[in-house]
């Protein structure tokens, strides 16, 4: 298990950066899960999803203001979340590039999605379905609309405007010398402008193999151990701000062996 390595190197680490990794180590934590397709286990092949936080069955949207729907999941290999209105996908976040993200089969991860509902006339079903290799898994919600709310103030309004981080990895691990893509999908008007600093707290734009797509995503080319630790994706317009962290966990090949 992942976890297990994670508290064996935190053993090797200095008190702090031992207390970073068994903070995030408890986030890989599938033994408490909500749902499974596969129950993984010290004989089994280290493939699995598990949904660690789901949209409620039923929903209220109130007209004029914004509905949160989010899913997190963990997964190996890491997985990505895709939206659903009615069957039909949606595409929440500002999408500006043609990137083709794909994950390692060798890697896993806790990744945190939420869609952004502002209109919805009519009740309707929202699904996230989690793909993880050739896995998947679905949680689906019923919105439907509320009583207009007539309290909303100026600043409230605003809200969506500001910059929003709807899909990013709380914990990230994968071998040493595997290139990796962090997501930071943004959502925000005008366009927010995307940085990140690395588990140093420097701008990734100083290291030759770190670089930011145009779509918000962290390319970190050959992994290496020192790599280790967290990593802040931030999001910023003239509205406001956001950050998210992602905790990357460099694996030595041996660690995924089955």
């Amino acid at each position: 298990m992942y976890a297990v390595l994670l508290f064996a190197a935190a053993a090797l680490l200095s008190n702090s950066r031992a207390a970073i990794v068994n903070r995030h180590m408890k986030l890989l934590d599938i033994n408490n899960s909500i749902e499974t397709n596969t129950k993984p286990s010290a004989h089994q092949t280290k493939r699995f999803i598990t949904i660690t936080k789901r949209p409620a069955s039923r929903s209220a949207h109130v007209a004029g203001a914004t509905l949160e729907l989010t899913c997190e999941a963990i997964a190996a290999p890491a997985p990505s979340v895709h939206w659903f209105k009615n069957d039909a996908p949606v595409y929440e976040y500002d999408k500006e590039s043609n990137e083709v993200i794909d994950t390692n089969p060798s890697s896993l991860g806790r990744v945190r999605s939420t869609l952004l509902v502002t209109r919805n006339d009519a009740p309707s079903e929202y699904t996230c379905l989690i793909l993880s290799g050739s896995k998947t898994a679905r949680a689906s919600t019923v919105v439907y609309s509320s009583e207009i709310n007539t309290d909303l103030t100026e600043r409230s309004k605003l809200v969506p405007l500001s910059p929003k981080i709807l899909v990013s990895y709380k914990v990230f691990v994968d071998i040493i010398g595997s290139n990796i893509v962090l997501p930071c999908r943004v959502k925000g008007h005008p366009r927010p402008i995307v940085t990140w600093t690395d588990n140093n707290g420097e701008s990734v734009k100083k290291n030759p193999g770190m670089k930011v797509l145009r779509s918000g995503e962290l390319v970190i080319s050959q992994l290496r151990w020192s790599d280790m630790g967290e990593f802040t994706c931030r999001a910023k317009n003239l509205f406001g701000s956001a950050e998210a962290k992602t905790f990357v966990y460099p694996a030595r090949p041996n660690d995924t062996d089955g």
